[in-house]
């Protein structure tokens, strides 16, 4: 229940697996992934190691990335003096920012980018019981790790990775108990064919 209350309060989750997982391990990322993104969470599942060619039907490649490169901001940074005001407008497939000058003008040098803190809530580790089981992708940027609530599932093993763990040793699989999980988030009709196969 606490784990479906902190799944519920967060807006940006990552879902991850350890660095050699099972099928179920990869299955259940994808499923829940799915589920929380249909939500309306941001929910990334970051894998990068190689697929097994077994869960090719389920279209890993559209719902696995590689890396954490998509949970990072993009920060544009400009002298405030020179703003008067800051808008948005979303047009087809593109966002247009509008900065109006306040007495000047301005043009492309006057603008700083560069990549700002990930922004994770939340990070739900399948099948990892320690930290040296996570997947490089997840290790490379460890910050991720102290600034967002961990929760460790597990069906065996004592795991205290995370803020929260959760072990079963009598279910059948990791896909049993995020469908167990799922249904205490009382959200069991959000599950679709696609997520259904997975799990």
């Amino acid at each position: 229940q606490q784990i479906a209350q902190r799944i519920k309060e967060a807006n940006n989750i990552l879902v991850t697996v350890n660095n050699n997982p099972s099928v179920d391990q990869l299955a259940s990322t994808i499923g829940l992934t799915l589920l929380l993104n249909k939500l309306g969470k941001h929910g990334t599942a970051v894998f990068s190691g190689k697929v097994p060619s077994t869960i090719e039907f389920l279209e890993p490649e559209k719902t696995l990335e590689k890396d954490t490169n998509s949970l990072r901001d993009f920060i544009i940074a400009l002298d405030k003096s020179k703003a008067d005001k800051l808008r948005y407008k979303v047009e087809d497939k593109l966002v247009k920012i509008f900065i109006t000058p306040y007495r000047t003008s301005l043009t492309d040098k006057d603008l700083e980018f560069s990549q700002g803190d990930f922004n994770v809530d939340v990070v739900i580790a399948l099948g990892v019981k320690q930290r040296d089981q996570l997947d490089q992708a997840i290790v490379t940027h460890g910050r991720i790790l102290h600034d967002a609530t961990v929760i460790s599932i597990n069906t065996d093993g004592n795991g205290d990775l995370g803020t929260m763990n959760w072990v079963d040793q009598k279910a059948s699989s990791l896909s049993e108990m995020v469908v167990s999980l799922v249904e205490q988030m009382q959200d069991a009709k959000l599950l679709d064919g696609q997520m259904a196969t997975a799990f």
